[in-house]
């Protein structure tokens, strides 16, 4: 980040709460932080009047606040919003800000349906996954036309079943990692798949649809090891540990 003094800014007595991840702002630093961080997820329910009245009330940038008033009265870019608030403490530098805002006017060009998967991205690294499986459904929605390919709508499943898994319904993950295998032939959604149904059904449903599904015996062995390795007495702390690995190696191989 730019150089700047930590806390120019009073804390606030009462802090301003984003509901989307269940976060409370107390400082004007804190708030730069959140805007750098998890720009995918700002929209009207944080970039809103309330915030300008919590700027202006509870930090006592009264010119700023104004500033984002006079914004908010008409229809505009999430940058219009976040740079000033960036600006107001220097909280990047010059490089890092002009970064900031290709990265925010990239995401405002993006199609609906990519930004909404973001929005959900960031949700599932929020650990908010309950909120990420409406948003990815949502963007499954928009995307219903198919105007961004096979891959897109493929990926938002797969991203799916890891939100299903991470709640233990393994039925919805199944069912979302079998549309994903269907969709892309993928080696990665392949082995979700079988995971998927190994945690749901036991070892005995696994070899079978390995079977049926024609499992080369370099991933039947790869996969096998895995299993034995990550989730060898079937513990619910181990399910949780393994499908935590499983849903980092994906986001992590694919980058989505």
């Amino acid at each position: 980040m730019g150089c700047y003094i930590l806390c120019q800014v009073k804390r606030a007595e009462n802090p301003y709460y984003i509901e989307a991840v269940g976060v409370n702002i107390y400082s004007i630093e804190e708030l730069c932080y959140y805007f750098c961080t998890d720009y995918p997820l700002l929209d009207r329910s944080i970039l809103n009047e309330t915030l300008a009245e919590w700027l202006y009330g509870e930090l006592h940038l009264r010119q700023l606040a104004r500033k984002l008033s006079a914004v908010l009265e008409q229809e505009f870019r999430i940058s219009e919003f976040v740079l000033p608030v960036l600006r107001e403490i220097f909280y990047l530098n010059q490089q890092e800000m002009k970064k900031l805002e290709e990265e925010l006017q990239k995401l405002e060009e993006e199609p609906e349906p990519l930004r909404i998967k973001r929005k959900g991205d960031s949700l599932m690294a929020h650990e908010k996954y309950t909120k990420a499986i409406e948003t990815y459904r949502e963007a499954l929605r928009l995307e219903k036309k198919g105007k961004l390919g096979v891959q897109f709508a493929g990926n938002l499943y797969n991203n799916l079943g890891c939100a299903y898994s991470r709640l233990f319904q393994m039925d919805e993950a199944c069912s979302c990692f079998q549309k994903a295998y269907e969709m892309l032939h993928t080696r990665d959604t392949l082995k979700s798949c079988l995971f998927a149904v190994y945690l749901r059904d036991g070892q005995e449903a696994y070899e079978q649809m390995a079977g049926q599904m024609k499992v080369d015996p370099g991933t039947r062995q790869e996969m096998d090891r895995q299993i034995g390795e990550i989730v060898p007495e079937k513990r619910p702390a181990d399910l949780d540990q393994a499908l935590a690995c499983w849903t980092r190696a994906y986001h992590r191989n694919t980058g989505l």
